[in-house]
């Protein structure tokens, strides 16, 4: 299992999050797992409470997808061998489709939604766990193809330990959001509902992956991956190890363009510059784009040691 896997798998666990079936009934989803009412939750009155019911919420429901994840390791395990090629090219072409309908929506059958419902609300933390179980065993038109992709990579992962680790990784981008949400609920209110209006670049963001999913593990290319990361990191070492000011300065160029790209469009068209968002963002790039000046970092040595930590 390769590093590159756990990353396409915690990336697919955020866009679960982003769907339309998930982001816009957050606020539900606290109040009822916490009892808080949507203005406490809103307000952050009851932050404490609300995060403590949630961390076993997401429990809940890790453990159902690492359940999965070992149950279909399982399946891989016993076609393995020669006709391992043929799951590999099966199980990407299916996942593909599934792409493929997230994008184009032409497989309405796969709309139908299959939940566990809860009909009364938990009232202890014992309670959100059997919740956040429920949630994972709810298969949704939303979630459902992400995690089918994410199951069949488990099904080719080449163990019951390895698979339970992915399925941690998918579980682990669904599950920090959740208590993001759960304890600055409050404070990131611009952020849910930016991407409540893009939820269609959401969806075709989601289909995308999984298409991109499907071709790797159709063509065995997903380990290809690992190794293009590797080599990629370390000729920018080379770049950096043979002139580190030439580095250096490409950096700073790379840094101020992305700096303007951000603030000008606003100023162009004559919109208020001053959203949250966007201000965080423009301060980040800021204080990055000084150090890197001040020599105190090198963010190409950053991102070329993450890429040699994804090759590994």
């Amino acid at each position: 299992m390769t590093d590159v896997s756990f990353a396409v798998a915690i990336g697919a666990g955020l866009l679960s999050f982003l769907s339309p079936c998930v982001l816009p009934l957050i606020p539900g989803y606290l109040s009822f797992i916490s009892g808080a009412g949507a203005d406490e939750i809103r307000s952050g009155s009851k932050r404490s409470g609300v995060f403590y019911r949630t961390l076993f919420f997401v429990l809940g429901f890790s453990t159902i997808f690492v359940a999965l994840g070992v149950l279909f390791s399982g399946g891989g395990m016993i076609v393995a061998g020669a006709s391992n090629r043929i799951l590999s090219i099966v199980a990407g072409s299916i996942v593909i489709v599934l792409g493929l309908n997230m994008i184009f929506d032409f497989l309405r059958f796969l709309n139908a939604e299959a939940k566990a419902h809860v009909t009364s609300k938990p009232t202890n933390a014992a309670g959100a766990f059997v919740v956040g179980m429920a949630f994972g065993a709810g298969w949704t038109p939303c979630i459902g193809p992400i995690l089918a992709s994410i199951l069949f990579m488990a099904a080719r992962a080449g163990g019951a330990a390895q698979a339970a680790l992915l399925l941690t990784a998918y579980s682990a981008g669904l599950a920090l959001p959740f208590l993001a949400a759960g304890l600055f609920f409050e404070r990131l209110s611009p952020l849910w509902a930016w991407f409540k209006k893009h939820g269609n670049v959401v969806r075709i963001a989601s289909g995308v992956l999984l298409i991109l999913i499907g071709l790797s593990m159709a063509l065995g290319k997903l380990t290809a991956l690992n190794a293009g990361a590797a080599r990629l990191g370390i000729r920018m070492k080379g770049l950096i190890a043979a002139n580190p000011e030439q580095a250096q300065a490409w950096t700073i160029v790379v840094l101020v363009a992305l700096l303007l790209a951000i603030a000008l469009p606003p100023l162009i068209r004559r919109r208020r510059f001053a959203k949250p968002g966007r201000l965080v963002v423009l301060a980040i790039v800021v204080v990055v784009l000084v150090l890197e000046a001040l020599g105190v970092v090198s963010v190409l040595g950053i991102v070329s040691d993450w890429l040699l930590f994804q090759g590994a």
